[in-house]
């Protein structure tokens, strides 16, 4: 169904069947439950059972624990099959797990399926329901499961999704060495006081930002901080990710290069220090990151409890059967660590980390991905999203990865009608197909999603402009429908994010058809439902309505109203887009509309970009920047459309250092083999990490030149990032 066929769906939910063998039959009557340990003298089975019943009578008004009633036995151990077994016995169930975390998981999967008999136990606030109700023993295909998002930051979501968390699964995490190991080991120092022992070296020179993973000293001081920290692992196992600080830096002192060491290879010096910890700690599990400087495949077979944490950056976000050099490259690359050993992790991203508000189709994708980390003997999964920020619809994308991680095969249309069936019973059904419709557009086109990508990027691969505007107006309309007050908070974070997406399209477009103005008499004027999108920008979560969203109460306002990765706040690009049409400075511009071709970097471009009175939001390169070399580079100007004339020209260019763009070091405009002007830096332009919009401006008046350039010197950096060349 497409999206404009779903605008007589929003009078109602979708009704999903959600049977379960002995919930089926609609009695409003409470049941009654005998919740008891399977063996008594079982520490783990009398705390899951306490646990069972503290929580399903905690979710009713009326008594439902009770000697007599249904009966439910719980069992937790290691020889379980499986990681969970589910069965139905002559008087009730057997909820059995291989451990706590995976019980608790199935505690809170039977008390939803006990909440669809029973309208008293609560259970609005749980995930969808998972289990089938038929007779199940399974065993999940990753040992570990994390989401970074939101609602997994709340601990409670972690185990009632089944998944994990860095923040409490892991000792050690990522290229953190350097915080907790401070001088002399006392971690209230910083690294920069840590002694030159532990330091890398090249050519004689210590490096403050890097460590030597041949010193003992440094070797002392990490197994010291775990013991301190998290002990030798017979109370508890913890997993640790040791590796050199994220840079290109490797060590090359005298025992570094005995260990092998060579430039851009840190990874024999690496390996002998995790090998060392691993043999102190048999019980922790030690993990190199599979990237940059440790990238390089040992050539001997890891001891067991030493693994590879390995990014999927290089594997192509796309549905397609068709074996690419990346994705042949990456499964090579994936086959050679598991032949050294057999724990490999895998780092993937289910984000587009410029664009976290524009809706990003990720599931089938993800899905497929799964499937082939199973089929290759992946052990544990990292999801790396939108991490304290909230990004497009992420409760649901949370829940549906999830389950995709518990079992690939899932079926995904029904994950996502199931969970807004729950969270949005009105307009739930719209929702859905909205999702679905895009996932799918996603999967016939096969095209690789963006991971950095701006809108002409998400326009090319994945998202249909006619499809999205049909979606966006039958979504305005959905304002004067029937809500919870759920769907309602969820309704209008939704609004302020795809309005984004609007404006950011309508900008994309500029004067074209489908662009932000419209021609009234002979002025261009900036549309009514551009500035109803502007507007909407603005929209703000209520503080209390912020749990809502994540499922986590210790999300704060400071996280729900950024745009990207950088934490570029919603409210800065709504003043900026505000600030630009107030401007409206494509008034009386005699270059308006008017093509220019661009030199640069031994290439010429053609573009209608610089003149289609778009200006660029200083913080994203994508918005509203076109970006050349700095090498040889002017721009011409048709003579036709400035011969005779004088005013101001105004030119804005982007400062960003990150993404190596600087303005020019000045901007001259030439008539023919004259100087006609000068245009001049306004401001201080001071600096920060994003970027700025610096501004040159100055008078020029023009003869009849035969030939006009804009000619700009080449300063610091690599590239020109210029948005709009006005002349009035």
């Amino acid at each position: 169904m497409s999206l404009s066929q779903s605008l007589s769906s929003l009078a109602a939910a979708v009704l999903l069947v959600s049977s379960c063998d002995s919930f089926a039959g609609g009695e409003l009557a409470v049941h009654t439950y005998h919740v008891h340990p399977e063996a008594p003298g079982r520490t783990l089975d009398s705390k899951m059972s306490d646990y069972l019943k503290k929580h399903l009578q905690n979710r009713s008004e009326k008594t439902i624990v009770d000697k007599g009633g249904i009966d439910v036995m719980i069992h937790v151990g290691e020889e379980v099959e499986g990681d969970f077994a589910f069965r139905h016995t002559p008087n009730g169930y057997y909820l059995a797990a291989k451990d706590e975390r995976t019980c608790i998981w199935l505690v809170y999967q039977f008390i939803k399926m006990a909440g669809k008999e029973d309208p008293e136990i609560t259970t609005d606030d749980l995930p969808p329901l998972l289990l089938s109700g038929r007779d199940t023993v399974a065993t999940f295909p990753f040992e570990y499961r994390d989401i970074y998002m939101p609602t997994n930051q709340n601990p409670d979501m972690t185990y009632l999704l089944g998944l994990h968390n860095l923040e409490s699964d892991w000792g050690i995490w990522g290229h953190n060495l350097s915080r907790v190991l401070g001088s002399n080991g006392d971690t209230s120092f910083g690294y920069q006081n840590m002694d030159q022992e532990m330091l890398a070296r090249t050519g004689g020179l210590a490096h403050a930002n890097q460590f030597c993973f041949s010193s003992d000293k440094l070797l002392d001081l990490t197994v010291q901080y775990i013991l301190d920290q998290y002990g030798d692992g017979e109370q508890r196992p913890f997993r640790m990710t040791i590796g050199p600080n994220d840079n290109s830096i490797v060590c090359m002192c005298r025992r570094c290069e005995l260990a092998g060491n060579k430039p851009g290879n840190a990874m024999p010096a690496v390996l002998n220090f995790v090998e060392r910890l691993a043999l102190r700690f048999p019980r922790h599990t030690f993990f190199i990151p599979g990237y940059s400087t440790t990238s390089a495949i040992p050539d001997h077979v890891l001891p067991p409890n030493v693994g590879v944490f390995l990014s999927a950056i290089d594997y192509p976000r796309a549905l397609t059967s068709n074996e690419t050099p990346a994705k042949k490259a990456f499964f090579k690359l994936l086959d050679e660590w598991r032949a050294v050993t057999d724990q490999v992790y895998i780092w993937d991203y289910v984000n587009n980390f410029d664009d976290y508000l524009t809706p990003y189709p990720i599931l089938y994708v993800m899905q497929d991905r799964f499937r082939e980390y199973r089929k290759r003997g992946v052990k544990g999964i990292f999801l790396n999203g939108s991490g304290y920020f909230y990004s497009h619809q992420q409760e649901m994308y949370s829940f549906v990865l999830a389950a995709l991680l518990l079992n690939p095969d899932a079926d995904i249309p029904r994950l996502v009608e199931e969970y807004f069936k729950d969270a949005m019973p009105h307009i739930g059904s719209f929702y859905a197909q909205s999702t679905l419709g895009l996932e799918e557009h996603a999967r016939r086109s096969g095209a690789e999603l963006p991971l950095y990508g701006g809108m002409d990027e998400a326009l090319r691969s994945y998202l249909s402009e006619r499809e999205f505007r049909e979606f966006y107006s039958v979504f305005l309309r959905a304002d004067d429908m029937e809500m919870t007050h759920r769907e309602r908070v969820l309704y209008e974070k939704t609004r302020q994010f795809v309005s984004f997406t609007f404006l950011e399209i309508c900008r994309l477009n500029g004067l074209k058809p489908g662009g932000f103005a419209e021609m009234v008499g002979d002025d261009w004027v900036v549309k009514p439902e551009v500035w109803a999108a502007v507007e909407d920008l603005k929209i703000m979560t209520d503080e209390d309505d912020v749990y809502l969203l994540t499922g986590n109460d210790a999300t704060s306002m400071d996280h729900m109203d950024r745009v990207n990765e950088s934490g570029v706040y919603v409210a800065d690009y709504e003043n900026e887009v505000e600030l630009w049409l107030n401007g409206q400075m494509w008034m009386q511009d005699y270059l308006l509309r008017q093509p220019l071709r661009v030199h640069a970097g031994g290439q010429t471009f053609t573009t209608h970009y610089l003149t289609d009175g778009v200006a660029g939001i200083s913080q994203n390169y994508h918005w509203g920047w076109q970006i050349y070399p700095q090498e040889d580079c002017y721009i011409e100007l048709p003579t036709d459309a400035v011969a005779g004339k004088s005013g101001e020209m105004t030119i804005a260019f982007l400062n960003s250092e990150r993404h190596r763009m600087a303005p020019p070091a000045s901007v001259d405009i030439w008539a023919d083999d004259r100087m006609v002007g000068t245009l001049r830096r306004e401001g201080l332009g001071n600096y920060f990490d994003e970027g700025e919009r610096i501004l040159f401006r100055g008078p020029v008046a023009f003869g009849r030149p035969g030939r006009v350039e804009v000619r700009l010197k080449a300063s610091y950096s690599r590239n020109f990032g210029i948005d709009e060349i006005f002349f009035r």
